[in-house]
């Protein structure tokens, strides 16, 4: 079990659909977290979601359609973009003045494919594949990308092709963009270099953080 507290909540779709989640704080900085290719689904994030929202940060988890208790109908099944939008919009309707997209793996190309789109404010890529079915690639979602973008990959983690997502962030004309190199780890991993129940929180996870909170300065 996830050492966190709280509830599960439910975010209704189009057609009857619902997307399963829960939310942790009530910050005005909103991060909607996106996760990997993962049997916890959204529970992956759960450590790094409460601290986060212990930090004055609304922390919004959620399980995308096929996944966790999720039951997505029709064509919003299939749809990604309208995913992350219901959850966005779910978070300014609840208070949120900026949302920024947090993902992991799988969850990372999803928040570089459709985040902009989707109206996030800035948007986080941890280890997103450079190709991922269904979102655009990398290089062609950056070049679209005008918000705040971080791009974090280990350069061991060929299967990500790092050299593609270092090239797809310099591509992109954001303002406030950063591609950093981390010394290993994939997706979520990265945030602690400890056990669940006891995290130890790497200067990747501050900086994150920091992102979400509207810090985008270089360090």
């Amino acid at each position: 079990m996830v050492p966190v507290d709280g509830g599960l909540t439910a975010f209704p779709g189009p057609e009857g659909s619902t997307m399963a989640g829960a939310v942790l704080g009530h910050g005005a900085d909103a991060a909607v977290f996106l996760h990997q290719t993962s049997t916890s689904g959204f529970c992956g994030f759960a450590t790094y979601a409460e601290w986060a929202a212990s930090r004055g940060v609304r922390a919004v988890l959620i399980d995308l359609c096929g996944w966790g208790r999720s039951a997505c109908k029709g064509a919003f099944a299939a749809d990604t973009e309208a995913q992350v939008r219901l959850v966005v919009d779910w978070a300014r309707a609840h208070g949120a003045r900026r949302v920024t997209l947090v993902g992991a793996s799988m969850g990372g190309a999803i928040a570089l494919g459709v985040g902009q789109q989707a109206g996030a404010d800035a948007v986080v890529d941890l280890s997103g594949p450079a190709v991922w079915q269904g979102v655009p690639t990398a290089g062609e979602a950056a070049r679209a990308t005008t918000v705040p973008l971080f791009l974090a990959v280990a350069p061991g983690d060929r299967e990500m092709d790092p050299a593609a997502l270092r090239s797809a962030v310099s591509a992109s004309p954001s303002q406030h963009k950063r591609f950093v190199s981390t010394s290993g780890g994939h997706g979520w991993g990265m945030l602690n270099d400890g056990p669940l129940n006891e995290p130890v929180w790497t200067p990747l996870a501050r900086d994150v953080l920091a992102w979400v909170q509207g810090d985008y300065a270089l360090r």
